[in-house]
């Protein structure tokens, strides 16, 4: 028996032994992390600060490699196919991972062929309307929307931020609001915001804060759980009269392919993290509205997963389709 037992000891540690060495020696050779935007891209920027300064925590070099193109599924695709040993990140975001397998006819889901390492950053959009609106808060918004019904209209790009939120809105609170669609963000659909041709949008702050502080646009509401350091006197959307917590943050972090070792995991998302916290880097992210992440591998993976199914069942019941 104490022969049976021995072996049986003996054959765990030969299972383990391996992975365990693998995670010590991790990285022995530089990191490549994935992204899905072009060169000079804010995320870009921001990716390749963070990945100069995880190099030295690492002991490797962290390379940024930028692969666009197909709504982001190029860099996704590129990753999933990767040695699930580490050395090959992406930076994924909203899009990609969570609204792409219900705006597009996919062969894989991005968040289960891939696992949470740990969140970037998250950056929740504030609600804004014309001045002479006449309400002031998201709660009072909602009152109107239901006194009349089909009068109000709000902007943004066919499936992007603006259209999802609105069907979210709609579904949880039943008003009837018209979608403007735009090409693009920002151009014509910040001048027909000031000009009143549309009454309220959703926007981020790095293009809101000068509307704001001039007196063009004026705030309803952050579509997050909490307020943002950047706009402190603005109350989230729970706070301003929603019924319960709206919360469109788009965010992003860094995945690796399914079946990295966890210890690998860990130690990426404990060195990400300090980088995070450094003075420099997160001010840069919450000044401009943004909150820094660096959360563990497990919390990641879970919050994926939970976006992912929130934001396809909203696509899918509202029948939102890229054009």
């Amino acid at each position: 028996m104490h022969r049976l037992l021995a072996l049986r000891a003996l054959c765990v540690i030969l299972a383990i032994a391996p992975a365990s060495a693998f995670a010590q020696t991790f990285p022995s050779k530089p990191v490549r992390v994935v992204i899905t935007v072009q060169p000079g891209n804010v995320g870009d920027t921001r990716m390749r600060q963070i990945a100069e300064k995880l190099g030295p925590l690492l002991g490797q070099s962290v390379i940024v490699d930028n692969r666009p193109g197909a709504s982001g599924n190029i860099a996704t695709e590129f990753v999933m196919r990767a040695p699930a040993d580490g050395y090959t990140l992406l930076l994924g975001h909203t899009f990609n991972m969570t609204w792409n397998p219900a705006l597009l006819k996919m062969a894989f889901e991005p968040v289960k062929v891939l696992t949470g390492v740990t969140m970037i950053s998250k950056g929740p959009p504030l609600l804004v309307a014309h001045p002479s609106m006449p309400f002031n808060s998201v709660g009072e918004m909602i009152a109107f929307a239901k006194a009349n019904p089909g009068k109000l209209n709000m902007g943004g790009t066919t499936a992007g931020t603006a259209h999802v939120a609105l069907e979210l809105l709609k579904q949880r609170t039943g008003v009837d609001i018209t979608f403007v669609p735009y090409k693009a963000a920002g151009g014509q659909l910040i001048t027909d915001a000031v000009s009143n041709v549309i009454n309220v949008y959703f926007d981020y702050t790095v293009t809101l804060q000068q509307l704001i502080n001039t007196g063009r646009l004026k705030p309803l509401g952050v579509a997050s759980t909490k307020r943002m350091a950047v706009w402190p006197n603005v109350p989230t959307f729970r706070e301003a009269g929603f019924p319960g917590e709206f919360d469109i943050a788009s965010w992003q972090g860094l995945y690796a392919p399914a079946g990295t070792p966890r210890d690998v995991l860990v130690r990426i998302a404990t060195e990400t993290a300090k980088v995070l916290n450094m003075p420099d880097i997160k001010n840069s992210f919450e000044s401009t509205g943004g909150e820094i992440g660096g959360d563990t591998p497990d919390q990641f993976q879970a919050f994926s997963l939970a976006e992912h199914a929130k934001w396809g069942k909203v696509i899918r019941d509202a029948g939102i389709k890229l054009e």
